[in-house]
């Protein structure tokens, strides 16, 4: 069996998305409904633990409900319309992200499959044909994941309560079994969503199938996962330090306003690089969001055809051998 590296995914993963721009724009849309892998439910798990082992903070639910006077019809009939009007955009914000996943997953299925690029328009088709199997596995994944964090936040509250020697080591026990779990239910959504556009299945099959490719692909699973997390640790570094680079041209203009005098270019320079700072952040978020989109559906390609061998596995077969 042929046995692809990672470096051979991203880096094939990398020439689709540097020679597709439209990928860019289906990346920054597609991150509605976030992105692919365990960094969303790693930031939900990061704030659960920051605010108590709580899902949200209470104090602020509880304001928003005093802030209102909801015994007067005319603020229960506004909050309706308000209500209504955040449905909508809400569907439709919804329609165009799981619309622009499924154009990228067709990207990336097309790509491995001819070594060529799928006309835009017709990748945007395919991912709208397949919107209600796609959102139908996407919200799932979410839920699964929602539930697996409130079971963890349970656990832990519980667990706190004991105050023993070995509750800290039993929290992070839990936690770990929890990312774990996160991880099976994304990596189920993730490879059933690939069905949904390679084979045309529904729902049930396609989670069905998706579920008998991971029990065959644990550790592979796993290792891209979390190779994919370092990853996104390494773009929000980039993407820290680049608001320095963001902000050039505003020193510039605040030079030009500390020479000349004239004040108005302080606060223009100012807004200059917030504009800067925000059109790097979404660039480079889209490309980046595009990009793990295609490494999973790449590797996705290569269980389903070839069957992918773990690099763990790999190297402790080699290491004992030498040993």
């Amino acid at each position: 069996m042929h046995e692809p590296t990672f470096r051979q995914a991203l880096a094939h993963s990398w020439a689709l998305v540097k020679q597709k721009k439209s990928l860019w724009i289906f990346g920054l849309l597609s991150a509605v409904i976030g992105q692919w892998g365990l960094s969303d439910f790693l930031g939900a798990f990061y704030r659960t633990v920051n605010n108590g082992f709580y899902f949200f903070n209470q104090e602020q639910i509880a304001a928003l409900h005093l802030d209102f006077n909801w015994h007067k019809l005319a603020i229960i009939l506004l909050g309706l319309w308000l209500l209504g009007i955040i449905l909508l955009v809400v569907f439709g914000l919804v329609f165009v992200a799981v619309g622009s996943r499924g154009a990228i997953i067709s990207y990336g299925i097309h790509y491995y499959k001819t070594g060529k690029i799928l006309p835009l328009h017709e990748a945007w088709h395919k991912g709208i044909k397949k919107f209600s199997p796609l959102l139908g596995v996407t919200l799932l994944g979410r839920l699964f994941q929602l539930i697996d964090l409130g079971l963890f936040a349970v656990l832990a509250r519980m667990v706190l309560r004991s105050n023993s020697l070995g509750s800290s080591f039993l929290l992070v026990a839990i936690g770990t079994l929890a990312i774990l779990v996160a991880l099976l239910f994304e990596a189920s959504i993730i490879y059933a969503s690939g069905y949904i556009l390679l084979e045309h299945k529904n729902v049930k099959e396609s989670l069905l199938k998706g579920w008998e490719l991971l029990s065959e692909h644990l550790l592979v699973s796993f290792e891209l996962g979390m190779v994919l997390v370092l990853l996104n640790v390494f773009f929000l570094g980039v993407a820290v330090y680049g608001s320095f680079i963001s902000f050039i041209p505003s020193l510039i203009v605040w030079i030009i306003a500390g020479l000349t005098g004239f004040n108005g270019l302080i606060l223009f320079g100012m807004y200059t690089g917030m504009v800067f700072y925000a059109m790097i952040v979404l660039v480079a978020a889209g490309i980046f969001n595009a990009f793990v989109t295609c490494s999973w559906v790449y590797l996705f390609m290569k269980m389903h055809h070839e069957g992918v061998g773990s690099r763990t596995v790999i190297f402790l077969k080699k290491f004992f051998r030498l040993s």
